[in-house]
């Protein structure tokens, strides 16, 4: 499989075994390159630090699953939030309204796949995955 592009929600599925989970790890596995914001390691430490607080998740569990996160990110190619990228982000997207953070989400993805081959973007988050195929991108899984 060629590059894959991460978007956090599905990270954050595949860290806290949620539906989809599953499908996460095999996806991650065998992509020749996962590609993700610099964004996405800030994403996950904040939601992992808000379960905590919130009592959903124990001290041990957002450990493993940092850990498990920091192991696997090792690997990954992280785009900074660039002027480019911003510069994408102050514009329209097909499936308006789009938030701030999906935006870059969406700009990262789209710029990177103008300089590699981009195989899909995975995500669970409805919004980042119809305004990816309105982009012209592959989202995964196909079948949500």
């Amino acid at each position: 499989m060629s590059s894959v592009y991460a978007e956090s929600s599905a990270v954050l599925r595949w860290l806290l075994g949620s539906d989809g989970a599953a499908t996460i790890q095999p996806a991650l596995a065998e992509a020749r390159a996962v590609v993700t914001s610099a964004l996405t390691s800030a994403e996950v430490a904040r939601t992992l630090h808000r379960l905590r607080a919130g009592n959903a998740i124990d001290a041990r569990a957002l450990d493993s699953a940092w850990a498990r996160y920091s192991a696997a990110a090792a690997h990954w190619h992280f785009y900074a939030v660039s002027d480019s990228v911003l510069a994408r982000v102050s514009q329209a997207f097909p499936r308006e309204p789009v938030r701030t953070l999906d935006a870059i989400h969406l700009a990262t993805a789209a710029l990177f796949s103008r300089e590699v081959t981009l195989a899909a973007v995975l995500s669970f988050d409805a919004r980042i995955r119809e305004n990816a195929q309105g982009l012209g991108l592959t989202v995964m899984p196909p079948d949500l």
